[in-house]
């Protein structure tokens, strides 16, 4: 199986309607799962999956804890990972406080031997990106108030069932629902659920 490619037009920064390059993109095949990982690993070890679990949870625990020092940590032929903080600019050094300067996230620099290890031909894909369904809010708004007045709660999957809208897309527009009061959230992680909002004077 070779890894699929796409050319997609960069983001215009004037915004002025002129048509842009096209640069290639990889599309994605989808996630490959820890455990998937761990039961590839342990058919070409004699580790057991229940040792390798063990080992990524302690080397997950430790790596942070030495990001959280300011180091930078190598695994192996993977890569390297550091930690990125964030604040606000400013002109003077005088002008911010430590307080204000957080953690934000985590950078990753692949190894050369990695980057080497994935050369590869590449195929254009056939179809391309996923493209959410064009719809308008009025008429999602309508779909959403019509399952809801037939079922109790809905998930980010029935959503994207039910408009067309793709994940992220699904996901941001039913929290933003939430946040103007229209649905409440219950749940948590991929167990997620969203309620009309029976006490608020915003309805769909």
């Amino acid at each position: 199986m070779s890894a699929m490619y796409d050319l997609v037009e960069k983001p215009n920064p004037k915004g002025d309607g002129k048509k842009q390059k096209l640069y290639p993109r990889i599309v994605s095949s989808g996630t490959i799962s820890t455990d998937k990982l761990i039961a590839r690993i342990s058919e070409a070890c004699s580790l057991t999956p229940g040792d390798l679990k063990g080992a990524i949870t302690e080397l997950t625990h430790i790596t942070a804890e030495y990001l959280k020092d300011g180091f930078t940590v190598e695994i192996g032929d993977l890569g390297y990972f550091s930690a990125r903080v964030k604040g606000r600019g400013v002109d003077d050094k005088k002008e911010i406080r430590s307080t204000s300067i957080y953690f934000d996230n985590i950078n990753f620099r692949a190894s050369k031997k990695m980057r080497q290890n994935i050369y590869a031909p590449l195929e254009r894909a056939q179809y391309g990106f996923k493209k959410s369904l064009q719809s308008s809010e009025e008429k999602r708004r309508r779909q959403l108030k019509e399952f809801l007045d037939k079922n109790t709660f809905i998930t980010r999957s029935e959503y994207t069932q039910l408009t067309g809208l793709l994940k992220n897309k699904a996901l941001e527009e039913l929290k933003t629902l939430e946040k103007k009061g229209i649905l409440c959230k219950r749940g948590r992680g991929s167990h997620i659920i969203f309620m009309k909002t029976v006490t608020s004077k915003n309805t769909l």
